[in-house]
């Protein structure tokens, strides 16, 4: 006979008739798991008794508005796992001290929704996790003076009111990306456990990451829905079900400890640290120094190289174009860069207050896609500018001609394209910009799995090309070596590039090396070490890359010296006139000098290398060509 307890969990049950329980004045607890066919909430007229009521995962859209007046004497609601989407008002529920209405589709909790429930008792827990939660009325808690637990676990909180919750001692707000605000001390006196989407809300409760402590409360109750068990859920959350009376769980036992030291610590998580930082985003001023640096020259002398490059009136050679696209990607590099270190500025001393929106706001998306858009462009344009070199010497050898600058224009475009493709993943969800205030897609200790894949293909893509280039350039200096083209082949190009492969792979080693250790949840270097590698090691190249090319390449001196003749001759002489000038201070230097354009034309020609007399019919402006000595 059903007179106290009725438990039907872990059984096929599919479906039960809407009148099944009714008229059972002695029935106390009743336990349904599983119906997925039940749509209705079962009229329950006449069971006046019922206290403990526990019907989940089934199929059940609303609540009926006379639910408690046909309830008077319930204390325990567990509705979880159901199609919930509006929720009654439980102003007749006097008797109510745990309701669980997690996993549903409740969009809204209005204001008289739990009014004038009196009855809540001290250590209760109202659950409203995954949910589809959007607003909460700023008096939805006034009447719930004594509730102690509140779990607002994934849902799509923006704001959250205060009213009420102050006696709250455990208050889970994870998985709210668009709850931002900062909490106080004031606002919860008595917390003990504490769980919010962003670290920067906890530095409220501490200044060093030492102070947090991860919290182990309400594990159990972040187990997905396919592994979670409903009857073990039940008991957990509401350990009395078995036996109509309530004992202190764990967490209860743990507060009482808590509450009988002088100076209770909060738990509050996830906690701040290096990449989640409370007073500054660059926490040392070694970096932030550093990174101030690594902008102006990045910007200032890729600006310098562009303009050697692109605006002098010498010919524009493939490898040439090459090298200033690549100042190019690196200029960006250095723009991304000075948008992190502008953030450190304007929130110097209070960063915590801006973290959270600057993580989720467009403009750390913008910072990510250009330092990705640029380092992937440099890399691959480097890799071009090898295998470019490399066909060139085996087109002249073999065809007597060398690749156009539009073809190797195309392939550039081809290359900025790739780029972008990997830069735009991450803002679809393939990665992700927002995992740090650094705005990068590398993974971080204790962050998100989701973006060590994207990581891990770009890291290997980027091995891939440094190793395409380490063989291209051992199979070019073979062939440089032989002495066929010592007098068409401009080794000043040739070796600058050769010098930005060694430099930029030898930079990219710690980064491969992080990337790496993450995968193998290997992270022997202190993070404080980790966020200096990705704040200064990994925009280096952008600031020696045109170092190399302004300090020890002779093309720009010429170049340079080109620009500056091109300024004060501007207005005084005609164009044949500049023309014969530069050409004859191009011919007047003191080392082995042939016209590179001339040198062009000659390779685009199958009888190029016997037809000496027809570089004498061609007079082009003209650049320094430095011929490899054997």
């Amino acid at each position: 006979p059903l007179s106290h307890c009725s438990h039907f969990y872990d059984n096929p049950i599919q479906f039960v008739g809407q009148s099944a329980f009714q008229y059972l004045p002695k029935l106390h607890t009743l336990s349904l798991n599983g119906a997925t066919d039940i749509r209705e909430f079962p009229d329950l007229k006449g069971t006046t008794s019922l206290e403990v009521l526990t019907l989940t995962r089934a199929g059940i859209h609303f609540l009926p508005r006379r639910m408690c007046q046909q309830l008077p004497s319930l204390r325990v609601l567990e509705l979880s796992h159901n199609q919930i989407e509006e929720l009654p008002s439980f102003h007749r529920c006097q008797q109510l001290e745990e309701l669980g209405l997690q996993h549903n589709k409740i969009h809204e909790i209005r204001a008289d929704t739990f009014v004038q429930l009196l009855a809540l008792r001290s250590m209760q827990v109202l659950d409203l996790s995954w949910n589809y939660i959007q607003f909460i009325h700023p008096e939805a808690f006034v009447t719930l003076h004594s509730l102690t637990k509140l779990d607002l676990t994934d849902n799509q909180l923006v704001t959250l009111p205060l009213d009420g919750l102050a006696g709250l001692t455990h208050l889970k707000l994870q998985g709210n990306p668009a709850l931002s605000e900062p909490f106080t001390k004031e606002s919860f006196p008595k917390m003990r456990v504490l769980e919010v989407p962003y670290a920067y809300q906890c530095c409220a409760y501490g200044s060093c990451s030492s102070f947090f402590r991860v919290s182990s409360q309400w594990e159990a109750e972040d187990m997905s829905p396919e592994e979670e068990d409903p009857h073990k859920r039940t008991l957990e959350l509401f350990p009395g079900h078995a036996d109509n009376h309530y004992d202190l769980d764990a967490d209860d036992l743990q507060l009482d400890l808590e509450e009988s030291k002088l100076h209770p610590t909060i738990q509050c998580t996830p906690s701040p640290g290096p990449f989640k930082p409370c007073d500054h985003l660059f926490e040392s001023w070694i970096i932030r120094l550093g990174v101030w640096l690594i902008v102006l020259v990045s910007v200032l002398c890729n600006g310098l190289v562009i303009l050697a490059v692109f605006a002098s009136p010498s010919y524009l050679s493939p490898v040439k174009f090459l090298v200033g696209s690549i100042a190019g990607a690196n200029l960006l590099t250095g723009i991304s860069c000075s948008m992190l270190a502008l953030v450190d500025t304007l929130t110097y001393g209070h960063f915590a207050r801006y973290g959270a929106r600057w993580e989720t706001g467009a403009g750390c998306r913008v910072t990510g896609f250009l330092s990705v858009l640029a380092s992937q462009a440099a890399i691959f344009l480097l890799t071009l500018a090898a295998v470019q070199c490399s066909l060139s010497a085996s087109c002249v050898r073999g065809y007597g001609k060398s690749p156009s600058l539009g073809k190797v224009k195309a392939a550039a475009c081809c290359c900025l394209l790739l780029s972008s493709v990997a830069a735009v993943l991450p803002l679809f969800s393939v990665g992700e910009y927002g995992a740090s205030p650094l705005c990068l897609p590398y993974p971080i200790p204790e962050g998100k799995p989701t973006t060590l894949g994207f990581s891990v293909a770009l890291v290997m893509t980027n091995m891939l090309c440094f190793l395409t280039i380490t063989g291209t350039y051992i199979r070019l200096y073979c062939s440089l070596l032989k002495g066929e083209f010592s007098a068409v082949w401009d080794c000043a190009m040739v070796k600058h590039v050769a010098w930005l492969i060694f430099t930029n792979c030898l930079l990219y080693c710690p980064v491969a090396f992080l990337t790496f250790s993450s995968t193998l949840n290997l992270f022997l270097i202190t993070p404080e070490v980790i966020k200096s590698v990705f704040l200064v090691v990994l925009p280096l190249p952008a600031c020696l890359n045109p170092l190399l090319y302004l300090l020890f390449n002779p093309h720009f001196r010429d170049d340079f010296r080109l620009l500056r003749q091109k300024g004060q001759d501007k207005g005084s002489f005609s164009q044949s006139c500049r023309a014969g000038d530069m050409e004859k201070s191009s011919y007047d230097s003191t080392q082995a000098l042939v016209n590179f354009s001339d040198i062009d034309h000659m390779c685009e020609t199958p009888d190029s290398l016997g037809v000496r007399p027809i570089l004498d019919s061609f007079s082009f402006p003209s650049m320094t060509l430095i011929p490899c000595q054997q």
